[in-house]
């Protein structure tokens, strides 16, 4: 047997399995593509991001359970523990413990704390090959931005939010659209959205 990660030969009775869903959510978090499968892909003249997209998508439409070599599990199993955000489905991403740090309006309204997976894509998400395309940029001081400029302008307009049900909103980044450096203006809205049975406060484009 090997390990379906990074091909790692794995002795009989050895390895942890893991469910489709769980494999989904470690996907989403940053663990999962071998750095051997992305140079295979790129040396075959693909895009580092498309051979990325690729291996997620072919990764995704597995519905067997995955086998991780000890190395892998003990990876997959510190993404878990050190995540202070994780994807509660594949179109939003809780980000509760960073609003909790930021305060401000949310802890007036009191719910879980969602972004769309659109505002994660252009306005938090940002790698070391962003960086190399563009320009230097933090990921967590992104997240930090789109929280606290809407958290800050929701408690200034917290009763109007609580009539209406909806905050408008907007943030100056840069877009990660592998070419721009300088920030432009983005819209963005909080609404109330009920995901998986469970309400959450959700910030997604406008």
């Amino acid at each position: 047997m090997r390990c379906d990660v990074c091909n790692t030969a794995i002795a009989s009775g050895a390895g942890e399995r893991v469910t489709p869903d769980v494999f989904n959510f470690l996907l989403d978090n940053g663990f999962g593509l071998d750095e051997t499968n992305i140079k295979m892909l790129t040396d075959a003249g693909m895009p580092r991001s498309a051979a990325e997209g690729a291996l997620r998508e072919q990764y995704r439409q597995s519905k067997s359970d995955w086998l991780l070599c000890a190395h892998c599990a003990a990876k997959a199993k510190a993404v878990v523990a050190q995540s202070s955000e994780e994807w509660v489905d594949p179109h939003y991403l809780a980000v509760t413990r960073t609003a909790e740090e930021v305060g401000l309006g949310y802890d007036i309204v009191g719910a879980p704390v969602a972004l769309s997976r659109a505002v994660w894509n252009e306005c938090v998400e940002w790698s070391d090959q962003d960086t190399e395309r563009q320009t230097y940029q933090e990921q967590d001081a992104r997240l930090w931005d789109v929280l606290f400029t809407g958290g800050g302008t929701l408690q200034l307009k917290v009763n109007e939010f609580l009539k209406d049900r909806v905050h408008r909103y907007s943030v100056q980044c840069i877009p990660r659209d592998g070419k721009s450096t300088d920030a432009i203006k983005i819209n963005l809205l909080v609404s109330p959205r009920k995901i998986r049975g469970q309400m959450w406060l959700v910030i997604d484009k406008a």
